[in-house]
């Protein structure tokens, strides 16, 4: 959603720097439409060498200025552009947080593949997934313990299994047309390689969370920062060229002054 942090996720994470992406701290959106950092990262390729990374900032869904069909439109051209896509949402996975992500539900209305389909026919859920990106969910400001129902600690990713686990839960075998279901189906079909990550509040103090990009990190909770390291070093070795019809995507930017 938008107002939840993620240029200045993005700066400090990805880009390693206090000042990057436009930051804000009254209720208006930032980013519109979705921005390119101008220079790219460097992760690792298999066999070592450099690999260049294109970092994408993308306007958060629901702001009072646009509607749904915009935001699945920016949704579905963030999907299709990545090859690492980072979803972030505030505070732990509940009903909420997963029906945000009800835009699944009509990706295979959107994105046609050319030469294998009738027009107005939809593309089956496990051709696509062959063109979608590895999947991040960040859950931010997370203070919870992670245990399962026996009070044993588990893993974040084992805690985004769980709350998109269909085959223990008697509801969703007795009704697999509950919408909750399918959307649950489809993050699963489409996202197979998945992963989550926690984060807690970077600052204790409520005001000076609206002026979060002049802080310096040494004032930030340490624990924050260490999970932001962590983020790091998971995401740039994770990260994998995109790759259609078994060919590596090239990607040219053109400047226009």
């Amino acid at each position: 959603m938008y107002r939840t942090g993620k240029s200045y996720l993005l700066n400090r994470m990805l880009l390693n720097r206090q000042s990057g992406f436009q930051v804000g701290a009254s209720v208006n959106a930032c980013t519109k439409g979705i921005w390119i950092w101008s220079k790219p990262i460097y992760g690792k390729r298999e066999d070592g060498s450099n690999l260049p990374i294109i970092v994408f900032d993308t306007e958060g869904f629901g702001s009072f200025e646009e509607d749904h069909n915009h935001d699945i439109r920016i949704f579905t051209l963030a999907i299709l552009l990545s090859s690492y896509f980072m979803y972030n949402s505030m505070g732990s996975i509940d009903e909420t947080s997963i029906q945000s992500l009800n835009f699944v539900i009509n990706l295979s209305k959107h994105i046609h593949i050319r030469n294998n389909q009738k027009f107005g026919q939809e593309t089956e859920p496990e051709e696509l997934a062959n063109l979608f990106p590895s999947f991040m969910w960040v859950l931010r400001d997370f203070s919870l313990q992670l245990v399962d129902e026996n009070g044993e600690s588990i893993s974040p990713k084992e805690y985004l299994e769980m709350a998109l686990d269909t085959e223990n839960n008697k509801s969703y075998i007795n009704n697999q047309f509950d919408p909750k279901f399918k959307i649950r189906k489809l993050i699963k079909t489409y996202f197979k390689d998945r992963d989550c990550s926690t984060m807690i509040r970077p600052l204790l103090k409520e005001d000076k969370l609206q002026n979060l990009e002049n802080i310096e990190p040494e004032h930030l909770r340490p624990e924050f920062l260490d999970q932001i390291l962590n983020l790091r070093k998971k995401v740039l070795n994770k990260v994998k060229p995109k790759v259609f019809r078994g060919k590596e995507l090239k990607m040219e930017f053109y400047c226009f002054t």
